[in-house]
């Protein structure tokens, strides 16, 4: 079914609590046929790194307000404070890095995704990780996952792209396969 004339009608007038609204995301998508520009579409909406959504919303009365939600779903914390790392000489003579922290100040900013200030949004307290991993505790991790992903059929050939991707970095890191 196709209609040069699309119109999107308001929701039905609801007697509930709360008045009931008819949301509208639009999205383009380039596919073979339309199911998979629905699925296509569908995997976009749901991936990390997708657009922050600009959404049409309609009451029950048909009025359209248009909502640009990237400045209410995503926020900076910029926190000033201090670095403290620990060395340690090593059995060749030379100082490396064992141990390394955070240490907070009290200027903390907040900016919205436009690198602009913003009061503090209500948020979880998230404490500072400064793992400091060595190159191969980093090959062989990443060695791990490589191998519990590549173990042969429909699997394997799902992820051939990632698979081959992560073992040309693992490769050039120095990581040879078992």
């Amino acid at each position: 079914m196709s209609s040069k004339d699309y119109r999107i009608n308001p929701p039905p007038k609801d007697a509930g609590e709360e008045p009931l609204f008819r949301i509208v995301y639009a999205i383009d998508v380039n596919a073979t046929d339309e199911r998979k520009a629905a699925e296509t579409a569908w995997q976009m909406i749901r991936a990390k790194d997708a657009f922050d959504p600009i959404l049409m919303v309609l009451d029950a009365d048909g009025k359209q307000t248009k909502l640009d939600l990237t400045d209410l779903l995503e926020f900076n914390k910029v926190t000033t404070g201090f670095v403290v790392q620990k060395f340690r000489k090593n059995n060749t003579g030379k100082f490396r890095c064992t141990y390394q922290e955070f240490i907070a100040g009290d200027d903390v900013q907040f900016e919205n995704v436009k690198d602009e200030s913003i009061e503090a949004p209500e948020h979880e307290y998230q404490q500072f990780n400064m793992t400091l991993l060595s190159s191969s505790q980093i090959i062989d991790r990443l060695g791990d996952v490589i191998t519990s992903i590549d173990v042969g059929g429909e699997q394997s050939r799902q992820f051939a792209n990632e698979i081959t991707i992560m073992d040309k970095l693992l490769r050039d890191l120095g990581w040879l396969k078992d």
